[in-house]
């Protein structure tokens, strides 16, 4: 927490400190950081910044402090501001209204936030930035605040990586990406036709084109992927994002078919299929054969279960072997099953809607069970059927009026898809 009071100390300071920090002032004064002149006896008289960012109000304001920090680790707003001088009752009244605009809970180790108080410990202003430079900002207005978002003009620009498994898919793109949360984006597009986990081969090949924001050419944040490739086992399997002038947007093949389908290929990241589906197999408690008609993901406890498909949880609770267990109808006659949960994610129903990759519940031991991992099985028309050979429909294709115009943004993709180096695909993109 750093505090900036000028003609001001804590109330929590020894008087024997003064004199240091009355010294401080004039050195920040004298080396020109403090660049603002003193009225109004000890209060700063100071141009607040408006919610653009620049200081374009009227009116001066008299500033008695100012208080800056940033998130840590393990810690929060309200906890941060607990370690300066402001009382409880401004800590409560600032995080209350900010909550407003803002779920606190989104809190990140390096957000920062600025408070600006006045004479009498009133609040004039409070500035909270999330890493990704995006500004929420209350200003006192009465006895209440206006509330504004900014967002930090971020220069976009876009970049092409390209690479060979060696090991795994996640070990070739982690010193090529500037955010691992596009290997997630990568995962997802192609969710529906390859599982990474268990089907990447050592000299598979892939190359990605993306969005990046940079502040003064450092990165801020990852954009949106424009355009992927991989080469799974020698079969090319490509997405391409596209938007229709009707304002639908998604992943489509080179042919222009959705990659997106009803169903997903897993409902978990997992470590390893531990138990197919069989119509005879040795159970590891009962000791005898008997069908199993789902498959078994093992994954560490606490790994977070995805509703495969958008339908209602027709089931929720503890059921016999299964522990406690979720059952979710789809469209077509289809429901999923999903059993041993540790526990179920928050707000999840009974009669519930659930949308296609929706946390339902997190991975568990729970019934008969001798280690964590999912039980996951689907019903057609009331018959269990093998989750990882069922073939699912997709979504609806570009539509025949848009194809000339995503035709178009094929053919300026994939030859960048398909460039020998980088610095090509850059000087071209440019």
């Amino acid at each position: 927490m750093h505090i900036f009071m000028p003609g001001k100390y804590d109330r929590h300071t020894l008087k024997s400190r003064v004199t240091s920090i009355l010294t401080g002032v004039l050195i920040f004064i004298f080396a020109g950081v403090l660049q603002k002149t003193y009225q109004s006896g000890s209060l700063l008289n100071y141009d607040l910044p408006d919610d653009r960012g620049q200081s374009q109000l009227s009116e001066k304001v008299d500033i008695a402090a100012i208080y800056s920090g940033t998130i840590t680790r393990n810690s929060s707003l309200y906890g941060e501001l607990m370690n300066s001088p402001v009382s409880r009752e401004i800590i409560t009244g600032i995080t209350s209204r900010l909550s407003r605009l803002f779920d606190l809970r989104r809190s990140r180790p390096g957000d920062s936030f600025k408070l600006f108080m006045g004479a009498g410990d009133t609040v004039l202003a409070f500035e909270y930035m999330t890493k990704d430079w995006k500004r929420y900002r209350l200003d006192r207005d009465g006895d209440d605040y206006i509330a504004t978002v900014h967002d930090i003009d971020l220069e976009r620009k876009v970049r092409r990586v390209e690479g060979v498994i060696e090991s795994s898919l996640w070990d070739a793109l982690l010193p090529v990406l500037p955010d691992m949360e596009i290997f997630a984006d990568l995962t997802d597009i192609f969710g529906w036709e390859i599982d990474f986990l268990t089907e990447s081969q050592l000299g598979d090949r892939f190359s990605l084109i993306f969005e990046v924001f940079e502040k003064d050419s450092i990165f801020v944040k990852a954009g949106r992927i424009l355009a992927a490739e991989y080469i799974l086992s020698g079969t090319p399997h490509r997405a391409f994002f596209y938007e229709d002038s009707a304002g639908h947007k998604d992943y489509y093949d080179d042919k222009g078919y959705c990659l997106r389908k009803s169903f997903l290929k897993s409902p978990l990241n997992y470590r390893r299929i531990s138990s197919r589906f069989s119509r005879s197999r040795f159970h590891p408690i009962h000791k005898i054969y008997r069908p199993h008609l789902g498959v078994d993901y093992a994954a560490a406890e606490g790994t977070p279960v995805v509703s495969a498909g958008d339908g209602h949880i027709i089931y929720k609770g503890w059921k016999s072997g299964f522990g406690n267990y979720i059952e979710v109808k789809h469209a077509s006659n289809m429901v999923t099953c999903y059993g041993h949960l540790r526990g179920f994610a928050r707000g999840i129903a009974g009669g519930g809607h659930v949308a296609q990759g929706q946390v339902i519940g997190y991975v568990g031991s729970t019934g008969e069970s001798t280690g964590p991992h999912l039980d996951y099985r689907v019903k057609k028309n009331g018959n269990y059927i093998d989750p990882l050979k069922m073939v699912v429909p997709a979504s609806f294709p570009v539509g025949d009026e848009f194809k000339p115009e995503f035709q178009q943004l094929v053919d300026r993709y994939l030859p960048l898809l398909q460039a020998p180096a980088p610095e090509t695909v850059l000087a071209m993109l440019n």
